[in-house]
């Protein structure tokens, strides 16, 4: 019997961001996630094709799949000069993500097409963005993605350029109460992160029931709030920064 790829390449194209070249590849088909907090999802990898994560980061190249997160190194004089304080990106590009980008370029994952996709993310959850943002690859993946799937979680701070479309995929990344706002007129749900704990806009966000804050009651696989507009939750989503 064949061996069952850990991965798969989903898209390699121009980045919808700045026509960059990105490469989108989904893992966890044969082994699952060790992420405690997210639980057992197929995790996506949204990277430059050219350059390694780790060295994108450094070069600013990472505009690429990040956009204008404010949480880019690149940025951190530009956050600073508001008298804002520079909160750095949580993932380290030098493990997984880099991980993935040397698989890439050793041939090991091969290419799925839409169809393929969908029927390899049939009942699992999905994470829409593991690293990078997803308004950086063609909405019509994360369609195919999660159109057989049980849910997923997905976030962008690229909400004010990205259309209503998007609302029903991925959540808005807000780093402020005016981003929250200004996010549920345009129609997203938020995913907004606080320097505190219970920060929670009463009546308009739930606290994220996977946070420390809530006892860590659930993982993002069984909790299903962070699907957009697409799933059951109708609050935005709250969490202290860890």
């Amino acid at each position: 019997m064949a061996k069952v790829p850990n991965g798969y390449v989903l898209y390699q194209g121009p980045s919808n961001i700045d026509g960059k070249p990105i490469v989108v590849i989904a893992t966890g088909f044969a082994n699952k996630s060790a992420n405690g907090k997210t639980g057992d999802m197929i995790q996506t990898w949204i990277i430059r094709q050219d350059i390694a994560p780790h060295l994108a980061v450094k070069s600013g190249d990472d505009e690429s799949i990040c956009g204008l997160c404010i949480h880019r190194p690149a940025l951190r004089e530009q956050v600073e000069a508001t008298g804002e304080k520079f909160i750095p990106c949580y993932v380290k590009t030098f493990q997984a993500p880099l991980s993935v980008y040397n698989g890439f370029h050793r041939g090991i994952y091969p290419v799925a097409s839409h169809d393929d996709i969908a029927k390899l993310c049939a009942e699992r959850m999905v994470r829409i963005g593991s690293y990078g943002d997803p308004y950086a690859a063609p909405i019509a993946l994360w369609r195919a993605m999660t159109s057989k799937a049980l849910g997923w979680t997905g976030y962008t701070h690229q909400w004010r350029k990205a259309g209503i479309d998007w609302a029903k995929l991925v959540m808005a990344s807000a780093d402020s109460l005016a981003d929250m706002l200004e996010a549920h007129t345009k129609g997203f749900r938020t995913f907004r992160v606080t320097a505190k704990p219970f920060e929670n806009v009463k009546g308009v966000e739930a606290i994220c029931p996977a946070s420390k804050e809530k006892g860590a009651l659930t993982d993002c696989a069984t909790c299903r709030a962070c699907m957009g507009t697409g799933g059951k939750a109708k609050a935005s989503i709250q969490i202290a920064r860890h």
